[in-house]
């Protein structure tokens, strides 16, 4: 490594020479003076080495492995091997734009409690040309300057679906020392979101309002291969980090008020019961099939609603209200009686809810095909569960009963 410099920008990399010189690129044109950038080259046999020679820029440290050491303890080396008291790790396939490095810096030395920065990005395709994702990619609305690293890990395990994109993230290297370095209890694919919860547990975050990196999709991208390939795993590792997520809540001063313990507990319950979910589909004969849990469900809502009753179905469309012909029931959302989608937000879910309920329905009915809504839509959770009485809460079902 060179003389010490305020920023490491470290890019570990594998094989990807075409995109990497992009991303290389980007670190080379920041308008900030005071950094270095550090190549981590996971023995690539590609032209990565000439790619990156090729610069010849003192700026540059290029290492290279004389074999695949995996990604994990290549990430991990760039932490080991930094001498700089802020460092970025930039995905060899993303982009930074020219003014990442002074505004994560003029956010970390303003707020030297600030375990780590992280700055908005944006979305771009292999040829830089920006491009829209899906909803299930977006994070919700990121929170603005700093906040208390608790209401963060809180914010995670209420349901709050806060991305932190590891390009757009600049760490103070004292945080890193404090919480120790990348590490994957649950999945390989998950160390960044582990060790933003680490830190958090300890540190405060401070969130840049600007477009600050560019993460590029492609299909060889680590995230398209974890949540939207065929058996892919994303999806459980991050119910068990919010699991953790739990536990640093525990051990905080929060959990010394009782209330807030029992609100730890139920959520505990319903991640784990999530966990589970996910498990199940990976090995489908771990639990009832998709046939035998309904059947099992039909019963019970009848055991605890009066026939004749008007409820709410919230399934996803994957019932069907026509399942149920002993009940008045609508689907959630609705229009003239049919399904009309999932709710854009909170607000319009709850608007929803109390126009259907001063039509008349009595029970609001969440199947297992839609559990996922008592995360996402937390504010709708957080109505139901402070309004109106739960009935029946198992691997199948929640129903609410919405008589006040």
């Amino acid at each position: 490594m060179k003389p010490e410099s305020k920023v490491t920008i470290a890019i570990p990399t594998y094989n990807r020479s075409e995109l990497l010189k992009a991303s290389l690129e980007s670190a080379l044109a920041q308008d900030y003076r005071d950094y270095q950038v550090l190549v981590l080259d996971n023995a690539s046999n590609d032209d990565t080495e000439a790619l990156v020679r090729s610069f010849a820029d003192p700026r540059i440290t290029y290492v290279r492995h004389e074999t695949n050491v995996g990604m994990f303890r290549n990430w991990q080396l760039a932490v080991e091997l930094n001498s700089s008291p802020y460092l970025s790790v930039l995905s060899d396939d993303d982009i930074l734009l020219p003014n990442f490095i002074r505004e994560s810096v003029l956010a970390l030395d303003n707020h030297p409690d600030v375990g780590f920065s992280v700055a908005q990005a944006g979305f771009i395709d292999i040829y830089n040309v920006r491009v829209d994702v899906t909803k299930t990619e977006l994070s919700d609305n990121l929170p603005v300057g700093a906040i208390d690293g608790l209401e963060f890990i809180h914010q995670i395990v209420d349901g709050q679906k806060w991305i932190l994109r590891t390009s757009a993230v600049m760490f103070r290297a004292y945080a890193l020392a404090a919480v120790g370095t990348f590490d994957i209890p649950h999945s390989r694919y998950m160390l960044d979101l582990n060790l933003y919860l680490r830190i958090a547990a300890q540190f405060d975050i401070f969130f840049i309002a600007q477009e600050l990196a560019q993460v590029r999709f492609h299909v060889e991208q680590d995230s398209q291969i974890t949540f939207h390939s065929p058996g892919g795993t994303g999806s459980l590792a991050v119910v068990a980090e919010r699991t953790d997520a739990i536990a640093y809540l525990l051990k905080s001063p929060r959990a010394e008020d009782v209330s807030y313990r029992q609100w730890l507990a139920e959520r505990l319950l319903h991640i784990s019961m999530r966990r589970s979910q996910f498990t199940s589909e990976l090995i489908p004969k771990l639990n009832l099939s998709w046939s035998e849990r309904l059947q099992i469900a039909m019963q019970e809502i009848a055991s605890v609603i009066p026939a004749g009753k008007h409820l709410i179905l919230v399934d996803e469309n994957q019932w069907g209200c026509e399942i149920l012909p002993q009940f008045d029931a609508l689907p959630f959302l609705e229009q003239d009686g049919q399904y009309w989608g999932a709710p854009l937000n909170d607000e319009i879910a709850i608007r929803e809810l109390e126009r259907m309920r001063q039509a008349g329905a009595s029970f609001m009915v969440i199947a297992w095909t839609a559990f996922w809504w008592l995360d996402y839509y937390s504010g709708l959770r957080n109505y139901l569960s402070s309004n109106f009485r739960r009935v029946l809460d198992n691997s199948r079902l929640v129903v609410f009963d919405l008589s006040l």
